[in-house]
C-alpha cells in the first residue's frame, strides 16, 4: 500500500488547517448548552451531551458516562503532512478533562473510525478512566498496540449490540467522507501490530461505524460523516449527530437527516482539528456550515438545527 498522501489530499489537510475567521458568533441563534463545569449532572431519566471538539462528545445519564471520539492532543498539521512521530499530550488531556467535566470513570468509549483525530487519545484516556472500547477490528489492534488491554476492547461490526452502564448501544454501518475526491488513510488492520503506531498516517481508517445509543429514555444517533447513497439505517431519533466535515457537495446531509427523522440535529466534525482547543472554535474551510444551515431551512428538513461550542453541556429535552 502506498502510504504517501495523494497531493490533493495534502492540499485538503492544508485547507482544513487554515483558520476561518467565521467562528460561532454569526450563528448565536442555534447555540445551546451551558459551561460543562457549571451544568447540572443529569438524573437517570435525563441525558446530557457535552461537546469536546472535532467529533468528540461526552454523553451522560445518571451514573452512566460514554465518551465518543475524544481527541484533545490536536497534532500540528505539519507533523501530519511530514509524517513526524506524534504523541498524546498529557497537558491537553488534563485541560479537556477539567473543562469538559469528564467524570473519573467512563463506561465506554465509542470510536466511529480509527483515524488519529478520532482514536489517537483513546488509549491514554482509557488508561486513566477505564471503560470498554467499542471500535472496529482495525481500531482494536491500534489501541492494543498503544497499551489498551485486550480484555477492555470490543472489536465490532454493524449489527453488534453492546451494553454500557444503563445504555444499550447498537453498532451501525457507516461511510467516511471523501476529501477532495480521496479517502484519507484507507486500509484495514487484521492482525496484532509489531510496534505501536508512530505517525498520523499509521492510524488507518478501518471500518467506519455509526452508533445508536438508547439511554435515559432517549435515542441518540452518532456518526462522523458519510457519502450520498448510503443513508442511516435507523429512524425516529431524539438527537442526530451528523458528520459534516467536508460540507455538503453531494447532498448527503439532507439525505441523512430525512432518513433519521430526528427531533434535534447537531452537525459535527466542523472545526479546525489542528488548532489547540484553547484557541477556541474555528470552522474548517471545507466544512461550509452556512450551506448546511441553508439546506436545512430551504428543504424544510425534520428536526431543530443546533450548534455547540467547546465544553458546553446541553440537556436533551
Amino acid at each position: 500500500m502506498n502510504r504517501l498522501l495523494p497531493p490533493l489530499l495534502i492540499v485538503g489537510f492544508c485547507l482544513l488547517a487554515s483558520s476561518c475567521s467565521n467562528r460561532l458568533g454569526p450563528h448565536r441563534d442555534l447555540l445551546v448548552g451551558a459551561a460543562a463545569t457549571e451544568a447540572p449532572r443529569p438524573r437517570a431519566d435525563q441525558v446530557s451531551v457535552t461537546y469536546l471538539g472535532v467529533n468528540g462528545y461526552l454523553i451522560r445519564s445518571g451514573e452512566t458516562a460514554i465518551l465518543v471520539d475524544p481527541f484533545f492532543s490536536r497534532v500540528p498539521m505539519r507533523d501530519v503532512v511530514f509524517k513526524v512521530p506524534i504523541q498524546s499530550s498529557d497537558a491537553a488531556i488534563t485541560h479537556a478533562r477539567h473543562a469538559g467535566a469528564i467524570p473519573e470513570q467512563i463506561d465506554a468509549f465509542l470510536i466511529t473510525h480509527s483515524h488519529f483525530d478520532h482514536a489517537f487519545d483513546v488509549p491514554a484516556l482509557q488508561k486513566q478512566l477505564g471503560g470498554k472500547v467499542i471500535t472496529s477490528e482495525t481500531g482494536a489492534f491500534l489501541c492494543e498496540a498503544m497499551g489498551t488491554p485486550r480484555s477492555d476492547l470490543r472489536p465490532s461490526r454493524p449489527g453488534n449490540m453492546h451494553h454500557a452502564g444503563a445504555a444499550t448501544i447498537r453498532v451501525l454501518a457507516a461511510q467516511h467522507d471523501l476529501v477532495l475526491g480521496n479517502l484519507p488513510y484507507p486500509g484495514l488492520i487484521s492482525e496484532p501490530l509489531a510496534a505501536p503506531p508512530s505517525t498520523a498516517a499509521d492510524w488507518r481508517l478501518g471500518t467506519p461505524l455509526a452508533y445508536l445509543i438508547e439511554l435515559g429514555g432517549k435515542r441518540i444517533y452518532l456518526e462522523s460523516g458519510g457519502v450520498v447513497g448510503h443513508p442511516p439505517t435507523v429512524s425516529g431519533v431524539d438527537l442526530a449527530i451528523v458528520g459534516t466535515a467536508v460540507g455538503d457537495g453531494k447532498g448527503r446531509y439532507a439525505e441523512a437527516v430525512r432518513a433519521l427523522r430526528p427531533r434535534f440535529v447537531l452537525p459535527s466534525h466542523q472545526d479546525n482539528f489542528f488548532n489547540p482547543l484553547e484557541s477556541g472554535f474555528h470552522f474548517s474551510v471545507l466544512s461550509d456550515f452556512p450551506k448546511i444551515k441553508a439546506i436545512h431551512a430551504v428543504e424544510e428538513l425534520p428536526g431543530r438545527l443546533l450548534l455547540m461550542d467547546y465544553f458546553r453541556t446541553w440537556m436533551v429535552p
